[in-house]
């Protein structure tokens, strides 16, 4: 069994944070599990290259000429710092689906509507994905920020979707949820998913507003993502 970590850093400054932060977290899980790993520094459609587009090029890492050497292709987003007590992520009964977790389920499904309604963001999962024009009736959102691929059975399905909506993603109002929306609407419609475990994309903004510790919850989790910069500037001060 062949799997491959990877992750997308593109630009100077972005490769320069990830390097300091997240690298070798995510470097010691892949050797631990005797993965394959890759840092992706440039575009992998050259034909597209525009910064709106840079989180659309993680469903293209399974059509590359390398992809098909492996029968897992994991990619894990370059601001997520892994807890080295981590199992394998590739163990489990996928089937012929992409893994993924629903972050409409943190902290808990309750708790997270709650913090929705503080924060004055969308009321619902179908809310969130109509905010892209996407009209799906679901209680789930997808976070892009891991996911679990098998290469020769994905490739087509997700070239499919960076065709159809990366040129709508320059630009986009909605930034990176634009491309988090569409993947997740697309996974979703067509019933090829498996919700896995929390622990393996804990979104720790989310936790914070819920009131947790942060070493607590890095020793609690697997891989622990810090999106939207959340506190950057504890990351090294953490217990690992």
């Amino acid at each position: 069994m062949k799997v491959l970590l990877v992750t997308i850093a593109i630009g100077e400054k972005y490769l320069h944070e990830y390097k300091n932060l997240f690298y070798e977290s995510q470097y010691n899980y892949a050797q631990k599990n005797g993965y394959g790993f890759k840092v992706i520094t440039d575009f992998l459609d050259k034909k597209v290259q525009h910064r709106s587009t840079i989180s659309f090029n993680k469903i293209l890492v399974c059509n590359q000429e390398w992809s098909l050497e492996y029968d897992f292709i994991i990619f894990i987003d370059a601001d997520i710092l892994i807890n080295i007590n981590a199992p394998p992520i590739h163990t489990y009964d996928y089937g012929t689906c992409i893994g993924l977790i629903d972050e409409y389920s943190q902290p808990s499904r309750e708790k997270r509507l709650q913090i929705q309604r503080r924060m004055g963001w969308e009321s619902s999962a179908t809310d969130y994905y109509k905010l892209c024009g996407l009209d799906i009736k679901t209680d789930m959102v997808f976070n892009s920020g891991v996911l679990v691929m098998q290469p020769k059975i994905h490739n087509g399905f997700l070239t499919n979707i960076y065709n159809k909506y990366v040129m709508q993603s320059i630009s986009h109002k909605r930034g990176f949820h634009f491309e988090q929306s569409c993947i997740g609407y697309e996974i979703q419609k067509a019933h090829n998913y498996k919700v896995i475990d929390n622990r393996f994309n804990a979104i720790w903004g989310l936790s914070k507003m819920d009131g947790a510790n942060l070493n607590t919850y890095f020793a609690d989790n697997y891989f622990i993502h810090f999106a939207g910069h959340t506190d950057y500037d504890k990351i090294k001060n953490i217990k690992l």
